[in-house]
């Protein structure tokens, strides 16, 4: 035996000093040595059961937040001490049965690893993971992406869960995993806002029915869910559950923009599929849609279905008739008008009005809107009245869910040329990930903007500045009717050049809009958004100062082209008297999936008049690779 296998040995027997019953077996010996000789410790599967994830100096340091996902003191550090601590477990009677619990599936992969083949019912002999286990009886799985919930900042990517099918009986009882924030209802607004963008939320797993997501996703927040049956055998399911058990209770903290449902989710499966390389490309920010993606491009993806989102079929059914009949309809959904009063309506629009009214109805209840035991009466009078047609549903929704994967990609690579105040540049961008009003709508949902980590770089013959950069911009401008008035909002956290007193300086906000927005027809929305911005930077009197800011935008979405004129005015009204105005038009036409080209210009008349011209070619693909290291 080597110097390097002696130690390995010493050490792992220092580990299990703590152990008076264990005896120096010859076994324990002989799995010391394997440990070194095969650099098990160095094994995908290893590294992916306890999160380890290579850092910019080389060294291994575990995603993992909670000392007890640990069995040694050194474990987050060191891949290869905490695999001779579970080593020492194996042969511990007194700890290997707290191993089997604790860990089910480290322990079975490290005594397959080992060797360690013979009949082993340690896991059988666990009564909560049992109890556990027994709650999802099923051998396939699905992997299921709701859409954006467009009213919530924190949801605005979008979500995602895993369903285990049941073997008989009803698929809506089928169990669900969801990985997501255990949130304290005491944080104010500006706390959430912090601890999520920072990792202050433990995340947890929790289990509900399948019938239950539906209610939240798709009645109640007005969510598509897009279900993707994955390629997994029996055993492999199996695997992931029992790893899910061990991670499920807050073993890492909970970040809205990298470690988040998304990811958590990915990585249960990269522990069944370590060679996959599923979180390869995945670097500081992780969206929902690029796991399913990341998936799609590794084959694993099976069997596709939508289930679609009530409140968005009702929208859609709205545009349908006239905006005398929808306002009839609504007034007969909340009881305020007699079905009576559409009797002379022909027929067709009667059907139509009364199809309308019963699905709005439906959606009241499922959002708990109003008395129940009333809004059931309700639906019942409108059934009696539908009955008596000839055809109680003449309308079809006209477009079907954006199916998520075939949008363009998140990360972004944009180059192009700026004309301003006479000065000519290059600039270069670069997204983490980006979706605005303008880009090419395919895939996306839409009236929903986001923007995470935007840099860009102004290039003026041998001089290079930064010019912006974009934390975090999201924005939903989902048009108001009838039925459904929604907020539009507007948030963002950047830091740009500003021009004070006639020089420009870099300067950071956070600013916030909220109004509404309106439909000028059907691709074609206006918004008004009034807010506020907190502005700090050295130009400013007191380097800080609050404007009141009002933005309006009228935008054009399309799969091949978007456009948008966009108007912006601010008065500072603490730390300054300065005004500004600013006027926009963008526009962006698809060339490919992940390719299209940019148009811009605009007119700035205070501080300082200035007008602009510019045109960019801009280039995404899955996922942008953090370009500040690795994990």
């Amino acid at each position: 035996m080597s110097m390097r296998h002696f130690i390995l040995a010493g050490t792992c027997l220092g580990v299990c000093a703590s152990h008076p019953a264990l005896a120096v077996a010859a076994s324990l010996q002989s799995d010391a040595r394997r440990v070194a000789d095969e650099r098990i410790a160095q094994d995908p599967g290893w590294l992916a059961l306890l999160h380890y994830r290579e850092r910019s100096d080389g060294s291994m340091r575990s995603q993992a937040d909670q000392p007890r996902f640990f069995l040694s003191p050194e474990g987050k550090n060191s891949p290869a001490t905490e695999l001779l601590a579970g080593v020492a477990a194996l042969h511990a009677p007194a700890a290997r049965q707290d191993f089997a619990c604790r860990f089910p599936a480290r322990y079975e992969w490290l005594r397959t690893r080992l060797g360690h083949d013979g009949a082993d019912d340690l896991i059988g002999q666990c009564p909560q993971l049992s109890q556990w286990l027994a709650g999802f009886p099923g051998q396939r799985i699905s992997i299921n992406f709701a859409s954006g919930y467009l009213e919530n900042p924190s949801s605005t990517f979008g979500h995602t869960f895993l369903k285990i099918y049941r073997q008989s009986g009803s698929e809506l009882l089928s169990p669900t995993i969801n990985y997501a924030a255990r949130t304290d209802a005491r944080d104010g607004a500006l706390a959430f806002v912090f601890k999520g963008l920072f990792g202050g939320f433990p995340g947890v797993a929790d289990e509900l029915p399948f019938y239950r997501r539906l209610r939240t996703y798709t009645e109640s927040e007005g969510r598509d869910i897009h279900e993707y049956e994955l390629a997994l055998t029996p055993g492999e399911v199996r695997k992931l559950l029992l790893h899910t058990w061990e991670i499920k209770d807050g073993a890492f903290d909970y970040a809205f923009l990298h470690e988040n449902c998304a990811y958590r989710t990915l990585t249960l499966i990269d522990v069944v599929r370590p060679h996959a390389g599923l979180l390869k490309r995945f670097g500081m920010v992780t969206v929902p849609v690029d796991t399913i993606r990341a998936l799609r491009h590794a084959g694993m993806l099976g069997a596709h279905r939508v289930w679609p989102s009530a409140p968005k079929r009702v929208r859609d059914v709205e545009t349908q008739v006239p905006a005398q009949d929808a306002t009839a309809a609504h007034g007969i959904a909340l009881g305020q008008g007699g079905i009576g009063a559409i009797g002379r309506l022909p027929p067709v629009r009667r059907a139509g009005t009364l199809q309308l009214a019963y699905e709005y109805a439906s959606v009241l209840i499922d959002r708990d809107e109003g008395e129940r035991a009333t809004r059931k009466a309700i639906l019942g009078a409108i059934t009696r009245a539908r009955l008596e047609l000839d055809d109680p549903e003449p309308l079809a929704s006209r477009s079907g869910p954006a199916t998520p994967e075939d949008g363009h990609d998140g990360g972004l690579i944009g180059s192009g040329l700026r004309q301003r105040a006479g000065q000519r540049s290059v600039s270069l961008e670069y997204a983490a990930f980006q979706h605005t009003l303008t880009n090419p709508l395919a895939g996306y949902e839409p009236h929903a903007g986001i923007t995470v980590l935007n840099p860009e770089l102004q290039v003026e013959g041998k001089h290079a500045r930064l010019r912006r950069i974009d934390w975090l911009v999201a924005q939903s401008t989902i048009p108001a009717s009838t039925l459904f008035q929604p907020r539009a909002w507007r948030l963002q956290l950047a830091t740009r050049s500003e021009t004070y007193a006639g020089r420009d300086h870099m300067a950071t906000s956070l600013a916030y809009h909220s109004g509404m927005a309106w439909a000028l027809g059907s691709d074609t929305v206006s918004s008004l958004l009034p807010g506020a911005r907190i502005e700090t930077g050295g130009g400013l009197p007191h380097h800080a100062g609050v404007a009141g800011a009002l933005q309006a935008e009228v935008t054009r979405q399309g799969t091949q082209w978007s456009a948008q004129l966009a108007l912006q005015a601010e008065k500072f009204i603490a730390g300054s008297t300065m005004r500004r105005l600013d006027v926009r038009a963008t526009g962006e036409l698809r060339l490919s999936r992940n390719l299209s080209v940019a148009l811009g210009a605009g007119r700035t008349w205070a501080p300082r008049h200035v007008s602009e011209l510019n045109v960019s070619l801009k280039w995404r693909q899955r996922s942008l690779a953090n370009p500040l290291g690795r994990d």
